[in-house]
């Protein structure tokens, strides 16, 4: 296309001169679907007839790409609006993923690898979205970060020029053509042997490794030395960042070289990695309504606390990405006018001004939240300590310490609550933050805050009944100022006392719980930015080795 055009209408479609990226064949730009009764933002990916001429491969996987599809619909597949020919172009009209690829995400990290729990969400989407691809029979055959997009925290499969549909079983292997990208390629593929869709299962088991260590298993500068490297040198798993022995189980299971060995898509589907939080809360709950009252409002904290310990990007709910995807551009239909593009650019570059902006009150927010249960991380730490016997606190000290951890986490919470339903705020632009706290996206984290307010007040009220001297003592206490003073001195008190216990212990518990004591005296004072990778640091800590933690305390 001419660098001076601004915009083309196709249908109901309508193409800006505004490019998202660029691929091996053509241009992908931003583009809008006129619904009837509003409009869509989409990614319009365009192919220039010329290369098409030249490749006529080209043609056939645009073809495949399409037919398949139309044949799917998932909330964890990109989905496909429709396709179009014109003289000079196929177009090809997508959804549009605002938050770019796996790849993009990946190296947004700090160490260039996720966390296990951020790995383990982005695999269960990808295996959600293979269920539906199992189901009609297709293979993908190009597994890769940059094939899966992403979409206000939804990971979603995209790309499927290689895909194909099986004409015999799933599992049965076939003579098929070797395509795809070699360090994620299947030795099959890589040997021109036949396979199965147990091809897609290594492609998605090496992604899995990478996102959980920052590098491929194998890594090599030819093809040729890459199947080399895999018939030959073991699958090794660093000793750094620590990894729990069921995922490096799951790893090891989908990476067998022989696909007799590998895992299949069942398997997959049926796995503990898969199916954890599911089963876990099915069987804690059946065992908590046992309990007296304290120690069941205690169990449902952890539950909680196990599901939404740190809230961030990947804690959207497929529901709510839905009913954002069905009101994308609410209110822009009036600009949807043939003759004005620089119109609906200009919409465009504020909207997008304004997601950046409300990210960042997003991100703040979600950050106090996840100070906030750092604090309740560490009484659920301290209860469990106390409960096994591993420290010995005198009941008075123990209350009065679960006591005050509990009711400084409330004041966080409530303090968020408030700063969200105030319509002013000091530090944000007024109309901006007027904008925000009607949004979907406030909405959704003033949810979140009062749920945990909801898990929080009844342990805080649980404990209270069982240490009504203490209530009376803090009653008095008329400010969160002279609350927060004898908030530190208990806290300060405990510490000592359980470094003294803990003298002639070789716990790693105990040493931990010292450490996140501490850091609950000053919390700003360690996690000093607001985008703090929480769940880097509960893994760095729990996985920290004895001697770490006596540095650390």
């Amino acid at each position: 296309m001419s660098e001076d055009w601004k915009k083309k209408k196709i249908d109901n479609f309508v193409i800006l001169n505004k490019i998202l990226g660029k691929g091996t064949y053509g241009t992908v730009y931003l583009g809008y679907m006129d619904t009837g009764q509003n409009q869509v933002r989409i990614a319009v990916k365009t192919v220039p007839m010329d290369s098409v001429k030249q490749s006529p491969q080209i043609l056939n996987l645009i073809k495949r790409e399409s037919t398949i599809l139309k044949a799917v619909e998932h909330p964890n597949i990109v989905r496909l609006y429709n396709a179009n020919r014109t003289q000079n172009y196929i177009y090809i009209f997508l959804e549009f993923c605002p938050d770019g690829d796996l790849r993009k995400f990946m190296l947004s990290k700090k160490e260039k690898h996720l966390s296990e729990l951020e790995a383990i969400i982005f695999l269960k989407h990808i295996v959600e979205g293979f269920k539906e691809l199992f189901q009609k029979k297709i293979i993908h055959r190009d597994i890769k970060p940059e094939n899966i997009l992403l979409s206000n925290g939804i990971a979603k499969i995209a790309d499927f020029g290689f895909a194909r549909v099986m004409e015999v079983e799933m599992d049965e292997p076939g003579k098929f053509s070797r395509n795809g990208t070699p360090i994620y390629m299947s030795p099959q593929i890589l040997r021109g042997q036949p396979f199965s869709a147990k091809c897609d299962v290594w492609s998605l088991g090496i992604m899995f490794y990478e996102m959980l260590y920052g590098r491929t298993p194998w890594q090599a500068e030819s093809q040729i030395q890459l199947e080399q490297l895999i018939l030959n040198k073991p699958l090794k798993f660093p000793t750094k960042p620590v990894r729990s022995q069921k995922v490096k189980e799951l790893v090891a299971m989908m990476l067998q070289i022989e696909e007799k060995d590998r895992l299949n898509w069942q398997q997959i589907f049926e796995n503990q990695v898969i199916k954890m939080n599911e089963d876990m809360v099915r069987q804690n709950m059946n065992e908590i309504m046992k309990e007296d009252p304290m120690t069941k409002s205690m169990s449902l904290n952890k539950i909680y606390l196990d599901q939404y310990k740190v809230v961030g990007y990947l804690h959207t709910k497929i529901e709510d990405y839905r009913e954002d995807s069905k009101n994308d551009l609410d209110g822009l239909k009036q600009m949807f006018d043939e003759e004005n593009p620089d119109l609906i650019l200009s919409q465009y570059q504020k909207e997008m001004k304004r997601r950046e902006s409300f990210q960042k009150f997003y991100t703040y927010y979600l950050y106090e939240r996840n100070v906030a249960f750092f604090i309740n991380y560490t009484q659920l730490r301290i209860i469990k300590l106390q409960t096994f016997g591993d420290i010995t606190l005198v009941k008075e000290q123990f209350l009065q310490l679960i006591f005050m951890l509990a009711r400084n986490q409330l004041l966080h919470l409530e303090k968020i609550n408030s700063a969200l339903n105030s319509n002013k705020h000091d530090q944000f632009d007024q109309e901006l933050w007027g904008r925000f706290i009607v949004s979907k996206d406030c909405s959704r984290l003033l949810t979140t805050i009062k749920n945990d307010i909801l898990i929080i007040k009844e342990v805080f009220i649980q404990v209270r009944e069982k240490c009504p001297q203490f209530q009376q003592f803090f009653d008095k206490i008329e400010n969160v100022k002279d609350f927060l003073g004898q908030y530190k001195q208990i806290i300060s008190k405990a510490i000592d006392t359980l470094k003294a216990a803990s003298t002639n212990s070789l716990g790693k518990d105990i040493y931990s719980g010292i450490y996140y004591l501490k850091i609950c005296l000053n919390p700003y004072d360690f996690f000093k930015q607001v985008d703090f990778d929480f769940n880097a640091f509960y893994e760095e800590t729990e996985n920290a080795s004895l001697d770490e933690l006596l540095n650390l305390i």
